[in-house]
C-alpha cells in the first residue's frame, strides 16, 4: 500500500515537473512577432477597425501585454484612439463556473479603459479620464473633441434580440471643431458638460437622459436610437430636445436659435432631432 501511495506521489510530482518546464519554454519560445500579427487579425477581423500595434507579448499568468496601439475606422488612415499599453488576461476563477473570461486594462497618458468579459459574450466595460479627438461623419472637417471623466458599459455581444444593454457617460470639455463662424471662438461650439443614459434591448435603445450644459448651449432630451451593427453611422435616431442659448454664446447663435423649432414658456426652444447620425435632421 505505501508502495502505491509513493508511486503515485512520484508520478503526480514527475506530470508536475513536466508540465512546469512545459510552461516555462512555452513562455521562453512563443513567438511575440505571430502574436502581435495574430492579435491585429483578430481585432480586425471582429471590428469595423485598422489597427497598428509596436508591441505584443506573453507574461507570465497568460497575461497578454501591448504597447503603442493606434485604433482607426476600417478605410481611414486617422488614429481615433492611441493606447500607451494594455494588458489582458484570464479571470481565472471563471474557470469554476463554467463560463470562463477575461478581464484588462487600457492606458493612455492620462486615463484608463477597463473591461470583462465571459465566453457568453458579456461585457462589461469601465472608462476615466480618457480624451478623444475625432472627425464626426457629417463632414471630415467638423471634429468632436473633449474627455471621458467616467463612462460604463453594460451589455453582451454579439447583439441578440435579447441583450439587455446599459450606458452611462458623463463627458467634459466638449466642442464641435469646425463651426467658428456660428460662435465667434476658435474653440469652435462649446458643448461644456455632457451626460447621456441609455438603456437597450438588441438593437433597439432607449435615451432616458440627455443633457449638455456649461457651453454655448443648454440642451436636455430623450429619445430612441435603432442601432445599425455593420454601420453605426447609418443609425437611426430620433430626439425630443429642449435647447436654448447658454451664457457664453454671442448673438449670432442665440440669434439662428430664435429660427428653429417652438418656443417653450421657459424661453428654450423645442426641437426634434431624426434621420442618422450621418445625416442628422432638425426639425
Amino acid at each position: 500500500m505505501r508502495f502505491t501511495k509513493s508511486r503515485n506521489l512520484y508520478l503526480a510530482a514527475g506530470i508536475g515537473l513536466f508540465l512546469l518546464g512545459l510552461f516555462c519554454s512555452f513562455y521562453l519560445i512563443f513567438p511575440d512577432a505571430l502574436l502581435k500579427q495574430r492579435l491585429v487579425y483578430e481585432l480586425e477581423t471582429r471590428l469595423p477597425i485598422q489597427v497598428d500595434l509596436v508591441e505584443a507579448a506573453l507574461q507570465p499568468l497568460l497575461t497578454l501585454s501591448g504597447e503603442g496601439m493606434k485604433v482607426g475606422l476600417s478605410g481611414q488612415t486617422e488614429a481615433l484612439l492611441q493606447i500607451d499599453s494594455f494588458h489582458v488576461s484570464p479571470q481565472w476563477p471563471s474557470l469554476f463556473t463554467g463560463d470562463p473570461g477575461l478581464k484588462g486594462a487600457i492606458t493612455s497618458s492620462a486615463g484608463e479603459l477597463s473591461f470583462l468579459s465571459q465566453r457568453s459574450g458579456k461585457l462589461d466595460l469601465s472608462g476615466t479620464d480618457l480624451a478623444f479627438d475625432m472627425p464626426l461623419a457629417t463632414s471630415p472637417a467638423t471634429r468632436i473633441a473633449g474627455t471621458l471623466t467616467s463612462g460604463k458599459v453594460t451589455t453582451s455581444l454579439p447583439l441578440q434580440s435579447a441583450t439587455e444593454s446599459r450606458i452611462d457617460v458623463k463627458l467634459n470639455q466638449v466642442a464641435v471643431q469646425g463651426l467658428e463662424a456660428l460662435t465667434a471662438n476658435a474653440a469652435g461650439l462649446r458643448l461644456g458638460k455632457v451626460s447621456l443614459q441609455m438603456s437597450g434591448q438588441g438593437t433597439s435603445f432607449s435615451i432616458s437622459h440627455l443633457q449638455m450644459s456649461g457651453g454655448d448651449l443648454v440642451v436636455s432630451g430623450e429619445g430612441t436610437l435603432m442601432l445599425v451593427v455593420a454601420n453605426p453611422q447609418n443609425s437611426r435616431i430620433n430626439l425630443n430636445l429642449s435647447v436654448r442659448a447658454g451664457n457664453q454664446a454671442n448673438q449670432t447663435l442665440a440669434s439662428l436659435l430664435e429660427l428653429a423649432g417652438s418656443q417653450q414658456a421657459d424661453g428654450s426652444r423645442k426641437l426634434r432631432l431624426t434621420g442618422t447620425l450621418a445625416k442628422p435632421i432638425v426639425r
